[in-house]
């Protein structure tokens, strides 16, 4: 399984950078309130920590779609963006679970499980071996 779409590793790459910007890099970055309100997030007074941290997410899921974008051209680094990739979706599975459990978290984060599995999975099949 692991590499099977190896050879559309790139286009897998600018798909991911496009994805990660729309969803998250420029939401949070912009409009993070908005963006959490869709999610079914409270939102603490005073919102300016709130706003901050959403930003901040935001900024680093803008730069991961950036360097998406320049592993696609580059063979050399696509194997460490795949690496790299593949250990944020893992982390990001995990805290997802960990909320569940501590019951922290909206229903639609802990929905948002079999997202991170999956994008795992299919991140796995386009890994450059």
């Amino acid at each position: 399984m692991i590499g099977i779409w190896q050879s559309y590793s790139d286009v897998y790459l600018y798909v991911v950078g496009v994805a990660m910007l729309a969803a998250f890099g420029i939401p949070l970055l912009v409009v993070p309130l908005r963006w959490s309100r869709v999610f079914r997030w409270e939102i603490p007074q005073p919102e300016n920590l709130v706003v901050f941290l959403g930003r901040s997410l935001g900024i680093f899921c803008s730069l991961l779609a950036i360097f998406a974008f320049i592993a696609a051209g580059s063979p050399d680094a696509k194997p460490f963006y795949f690496d790299l990739m593949l250990s944020v979706l893992a982390s990001m599975g995990a805290l997802h679970v960990y909320g569940a459990i501590k019951k922290i978290q909206p229903v639609t984060e802990t929905v948002e499980i079999i997202l991170w599995v999956v994008l795992f999975l299919i991140t796995l099949c386009f890994y450059p071996i």
